[in-house]
């Protein structure tokens, strides 16, 4: 099932500031088990200049909050397919649930497969940010044959500032073995963590499809993540890296990230650090965001 999502349209859903465009078309992916889902395609201008661009979104967040680094780099010649994570943003079914972590890495494959299949590309630049971030890394190290030419990690989850609670984690320890569905509320709800925008945090407290709750055995599968990632050996990362880090970052420790994501990749690892706020995308002058990300995605 297809449908177009107009510039207008565009300007009303989603806070960014995109530099024009008739607006990405919007697909729903099928994924292994059949959920389907909705992947936002930004066409590249004029002739793609690289492989296709798999775009992750975090774990409150949802693609509409990064139409403008999508369009931006569309407009750079990159094809983009900015996919909805199963149970978040506008999908109602199993609403922040998964299976497992195993799960959610077939789903990001899933998602390469088409966008390698309908962009007539055999690789693949994967880019995540913040916990989108996190589920990129782990793919990348767990799919070590996948056809990954670049990996782009903007803010990436993978030390987290934020914890649920000791009492909350007894609680999510039993609701595994009764009720794994059952629903927690996601550490972040404060919009000041993502940033200082006071016009980006009143869109955060009125955005409906933001996940401020996910289940137990979701929750579950974001610490498999974390396991994933903590027990892989240093240079396990073929592919070049780059690392993309907000200066002001409230969300994640950002010293620990460089010297993991460096471990894991060795002399490929690229660090920018800009000024701004975890969600570089919601910065008053989000420019600086966009142009790193195009010449960064191009080498």
């Amino acid at each position: 099932m297809n449908e177009n999502m107009t510039a207008q349209n565009q300007i009303c859903v989603s806070p960014a500031r995109a530099p024009g465009g008739a607006g990405p078309r919007r697909v729903l992916l099928e994924l292994d088990d059949g959920y389907l889902t909705p992947m936002y395609i930004f066409a590249p201008a004029g002739e793609a200049s690289g492989p296709p661009v798999v775009y992750a979104h975090g774990i409150q967040s949802h693609p509409l909050w990064f139409f403008g680094s999508a369009s931006a780099l569309a407009a750079a010649g990159r094809a983009v397919y900015l996919v909805t994570r199963r149970g978040s943003g506008e999908n109602t079914v199993h609403r922040g649930h998964c299976r497992s972590a195993a799960q959610l890495l077939d789903d990001v494959e899933t998602a390469c497969k088409f966008a390698m299949r309908d962009s007539a590309s055999d690789r693949v630049c994967l880019l995540g940010v913040s916990w989108g971030g996190k589920l990129m890394l782990a793919y990348a190290l767990n799919r070590p044959d996948a056809p990954i030419s670049r990996l782009i990690l903007v803010a990436p989850g993978i030390y987290s500032r934020h914890d649920v609670s000791g009492l909350a984690k007894m609680r999510i320890a039993l609701a595994l073995l009764t009720r794994p569905a059952a629903m927690f509320d996601i550490p972040l709800g404060r919009p000041e963590l993502f940033t200082s925008n006071e016009q980006f945090q009143q869109y955060l407290r009125d955005d409906s499809l933001s996940l401020l709750r996910a289940s137990a055995r979701f929750l579950y599968a974001s610490r498999t993540i974390d396991r994933m990632i903590s027990r892989a050996r240093p240079r396990s990362l073929a592919m070049p890296v780059l690392l993309m880090l907000a200066a002001d970052d409230r969300i994640i420790f950002n010293r620990h990230t460089e010297s993991l994501v460096g471990a894991l990749a060795g002399s490929s690892c690229e660090v920018i650090t800009l000024g701004g706020s975890h969600t570089l995308e919601f910065e008053a002058n989000a420019r600086p965001f966009f142009d790193s990300l195009v010449e960064m995605s191009a080498k």
